[in-house]
Parts: C-alpha cells; structure tokens; sequence
C-alpha cells in the first residue's frame, strides 16, 4: 500500500490592516425631492452621502462606515469599533448653536445633525482618534471647539474669489496658501494647492486649541488643525472630490494611516 503524503499547508503573510473610519452623513434628504415606488414603504426622511465620500476613503485603503445621526446615548458605542473619522460636507449650521441670530442668506439647517455631529466629534477627540473634517466638518469642528461661524461670506466678507462654484468638484478654481511646517502641509507636502470650493459660510472666531493653517487670496480661513491632538486636520474644500490630485489623495492617504496607527478593535484584516 502506497503512503499518501501530505503537502504542508503554505504560510500565509499576515493580512495588512484597514482601519475602519465613521463617515458622517453629509445631509438628510426630504422625500419630496425623489421618486418613491408607490408600492414600497412610505416616504420618511432620508440619509444623502455623495459616493465620493466612502470611495475615496476606501481608496486612501481604509475602510469606510456610514455613521447615522442618532441620538448622542449612540455615540460611544459607535466610537467603540472606529479607528477615524471623516466629518464630510452638508447644510449650514444654525447659528443659534454657536450663539448667534440667522443671517438673512442662511441656508437650510438641519439642528439635530449640528447637536449630534458636535457631540460626536467631541467624543472621538477625547479618545484621541485621528479626525480628518470637510467643508461643513471644519465649521462642525471650530463650533464644537467653542468658534463661531460668518454665514455668509458673499454679503459679509465680498471678495473677488468664487467660494461657490459652478463647477464640479473634480475641479480647482482657486489657490490655498498653507503654513509650512503645518500638519495639513505636511500631508500634503505642499504649502500651496489649487482647490475647490462650495461655501459660503466660513471660520468667523476660532475655537480653543486651533489654529488656521491654511487661506484663501481673500484671506478666508481654508484649513485648521488642532495644537492639542495627534491627528484632528480640517480643510475647507472637498478633497474628497479631487483624489486624482496627488496632494489631495496623500491627504486622505495621511488621514488613513493615522487611523491605522490607532490601537483599538477598530481595524479589519484584508481579504
């Protein structure tokens, strides 16, 4: 009778870890504004995120998670199994938040959202995990650190730079000046970059512990980061948007390997 070997199973290389980063949800949507199956469930409020958003967070190489705007009892749980998180971009902010009446050119706000992603990002900073926040999450930022907000740049503050433009977010239209020697810089690894730009509200008082790294020719604030955390960068435009830009995507890229450096249960192992 013949012995049947046996080859040995091959050792596998560890699998490289992806952290997983929270997502905010960028805006809710109001159901009259899309079309629902009349044979489906009833029209209710809806969650909108652009794809831009989870795509390139997944192609920084970490892993994207959609956090909805629940109650704030559901923030520490949620933190629990996170290594990051991305503020993303959505409505103003209402000013009452911050202490301050409605300007006439005040957008849509969304009040919970505003109470749930200040106290979200509030947690995520005492445990000390890394921060990356866009567009509305830097004005989501400076407020939760105590700052207050111009609410509308073009009535306030006129300026020959476009903050709101007509096109799409895959395209710079105007220059950023940044801090050498700032982390924003450094994750970049420029101290000027061409950018987007869809605001109109913008860093009016700066919240404790920050500092502006980052401008538009206008003098508008475009980037800020903390003095006091490892990793908390905020920047005005979507970089989201842009991760064909080689800075924009060592930016995001940057942000993904803070999260990964983050020790905790938040991190899932490559297939």
């Amino acid at each position: 009778m013949t012995a049947i070997r046996q080859t040995p199973a091959p050792v596998l290389p560890p699998r490289a870890p992806h952290a997983i980063i929270g997502l905010s949800t960028s805006e809710m949507r109001e159901p009259t504004r899309v079309y629902h199956d009349p044979n489906g469930e009833p029209p209710q409020q809806e969650l909108a995120l652009g794809l831009t958003y989870p795509q390139a967070i997944r192609r920084a190489g970490a892993v994207p998670i959609v956090i909805p705007p629940l109650d704030v009892d559901s923030i520490e749980p949620l933190l629990d199994g996170l290594c990051g998180l991305c503020l993303s971009g959505g409505p103003d902010l209402h000013p009452s938040i911050y202490g301050a009446a409605p300007h006439p050119r005040l957008g849509p706000t969304e009040p919970h959202l505003d109470s749930f992603e200040i106290a979200l990002v509030r947690a995520a900073e005492a445990r000390e995990m890394p921060v990356l926040a866009i567009c509305r999450g830097l004005q989501v930022l400076n407020v939760a650190r105590g700052g207050t907000l111009v609410q509308d740049l073009a009535s306030e503050r006129p300026s020959d730079v476009r903050h709101r433009q007509a096109e799409v977010g895959s395209i710079a239209t105007h220059d950023v000046q940044l801090q050498a020697g700032s982390l924003v810089a450094a994750c970049l690894g420029e101290t000027e970059a061409r950018v987007n730009s869809f605001h109109h509200q913008a860093v009016d008082r700066l919240g404790h512990g920050l500092r502006v790294v980052g401008w538009a020719e206008d003098g508008t604030v475009e980037a800020i980061e903390a003095s006091d955390r490892h990793f908390t960068v905020a920047v005005q435009w979507h970089a989201e948007s842009m991760v064909r830009s080689p800075e924009q995507e060592r930016l995001l890229a940057a942000f993904a390997q803070a999260a990964s450096a983050t020790a905790g249960p938040g991190v899932v192992r490559a297939a």
